[in-house]
């Protein structure tokens, strides 16, 4: 998934490394996000709640600060988009993504978490997106670090965290999408990442 308006596009690809197969990301002042839908007839169900991966940084963009749109950029992401109803939200949020999808996405979620490699920030951080608010961000890795980082995600207990108003009735939505994405467009910067398989299970 790209922007039109940023010509340049992340790079993705599986390459050989370490006697396995992992999927290399290189941002160069560019956007691109891979991401998997799933469609109605294997959407993950409520008792899919664990989400797993690794990753590894080996080119940091050290110029990021997703605080502000302009140093809103990472080397390595992984989001999980939400398939929320929309009479969830408070009437505000509905209107905001309403707006949304009329004017870019019929499918734009209405809740987004994504966990992210950052240069500064402390990992456990959390905070929305500077451009998205409905996309919440949690740090989970920081820079530098040229090795492999396993991760496991109660994704129940992040979801009630990044959007405690929805959470409110004890429900958890559906998975819409998976994806990984690396981006260098507002700091105008380069990265490699890499990722190993990313799973979703019940426990």
């Amino acid at each position: 998934m790209t922007l039109p308006r940023i010509p340049r596009h992340t790079r993705y690809a599986i390459v050989a490394r370490e006697g396995t197969h992992v999927l290399r990301v290189e941002a160069d002042h560019s956007y691109g996000n891979l991401m998997h839908r799933f469609a109605h007839d294997e959407e993950p169900g409520v008792s899919t709640r664990f989400l797993r991966w690794r990753w590894r940084v080996e080119t940091m963009n050290m110029h990021t600060d997703i605080t502000r749109r302009s140093g809103d950029d990472a080397p390595a992401r992984v989001c999980v988009l939400f398939d929320l109803p929309l009479e969830r939200l408070r009437s505000e949020d509905r209107f905001a993504v309403s707006m949304g999808r009329a004017a870019f996405d019929p499918d734009l979620p209405a809740a987004t978490i994504c966990y992210v490699w950052d240069s500064h920030l402390a990992p456990g951080t959390w905070l929305p997106n500077a451009f998205v608010a409905r996309v919440m961000q949690l740090v989970l890795q920081r820079a530098p670090a040229r090795e492999w980082k396993d991760e496991r995600r109660d994704l129940r207990l992040d979801f009630a965290a990044a959007f405690p108003y929805e959470s409110a009735n004890g429900s958890f939505p559906g998975i819409a999408a998976v994806g990984v994405s690396a981006d260098g467009d507002n700091t105008g910067a380069r990265s490699l990442a890499f990722f190993g398989d990313v799973s979703l299970s019940a426990e």
